[in-house]
């Protein structure tokens, strides 16, 4: 049976698994469904139609499955019911937001993977997809209706504009403001692509021939201002390695417009070390 201390609030159809903790003065709404070894810690709040995996940790004073900060769903007078689904082993911090989608039906829930790591403070908007390993430094902002792949970090403070997608295993600096797509593999630094993500690159077991492929692949997007020129220097270069194929992809696909360099951004200063 689950453990519930007694100023805890847990609507009776809520569904708990029997190994669920649910800590002080933390607040379980209807439709809140906890897995098995999942514990809510205190003055956390859990609302909407949320399902939540197996052995997370949330809180204290997090605030999950909340109504989404969108006026097309807040001014309804009748809301539907919107989803959001978490997936296993996944902590979230402190004062951590993570809300509900706007659009209903479970096809269209917000979704956060496995094994993923919210600091404190950090936010992940309305219909927004986040995948399994991803980690948002503390106060990183992930606006609605972004895409964030596998294994990506975000630095503390940064903000990540709707819309936006963020490629697996790219890294985004502490404090920036991303407001287009950061490919693959990329490290994002002084407002444009500073590098390659050469540490998340080795931590994700990537093989030598990948990586000295990727670091050619960002050497072409340093040195052609055109984002057809890149790709057509890309292409050049003969080393059309899976891991390339899928910037390439992350391109074509890009509704926002890829990330320049730094060399284009006007920001030029990148002498700190942040990627290669």
């Amino acid at each position: 049976m689950a453990t519930i201390h007694p100023t805890a609030i847990v609507d009776r159809r809520a569904e708990l698994a029997d190994d669920v903790q649910i800590e002080a003065y933390a607040i379980i709404g209807p439709g809140v469904s906890l897995g098995a070894g999942t514990v809510v810690y205190s003055h956390s709040i859990i609302q909407g139609t949320t399902v939540i995996g197996a052995n997370c940790r949330i809180g204290p004073a997090a605030h999950v499955g909340l109504d989404p900060q969108h006026l097309g769903f807040l001014n309804q007078p009748e809301r539907p019911t919107t989803w959001l689904e978490i997936g296993d082993h996944t902590i979230i911090r402190e004062g951590v937001s993570v809300h509900r989608s706007s659009k209903a039906g479970r096809e269209n829930a917000t979704r956060l993977g496995s094994h993923c790591l919210l600091m404190g403070a950090s936010h992940i908007g309305h219909d927004s997809r986040v995948a399994d390993h991803v980690i948002l430094a503390n106060a990183a902002l992930v606006g609605g209706h972004c895409e964030i792949a596998e294994r990506v970090f975000l630095g503390g403070g940064c903000a990540i504009h709707q819309f936006c997608r963020v490629g697996r295993v790219a890294i985004v600096g502490g404090a920036q403001a991303c407001s287009r797509d950061v490919p693959p593999f990329a490290a994002m630094w002084y407002g444009g692509l500073k590098g390659y993500n050469a540490v998340g690159c080795r931590r994700a077991g990537m093989s030598r021939e990948s990586i000295y492929a990727v670091r050619s692949t960002f050497h072409c997007l340093h040195t052609h201002r055109t984002a057809t020129d890149a790709v057509a220097a890309i292409h050049a270069l003969g080393r059309v390695t899976p891991e390339v194929r899928e910037i390439l992809d992350f391109i074509a696909t890009s509704k926002r417009g890829v990330l320049p360099s730094v060399r284009f951004s006007g920001r030029r200063d990148s002498s700190d070390g942040a990627g290669e």
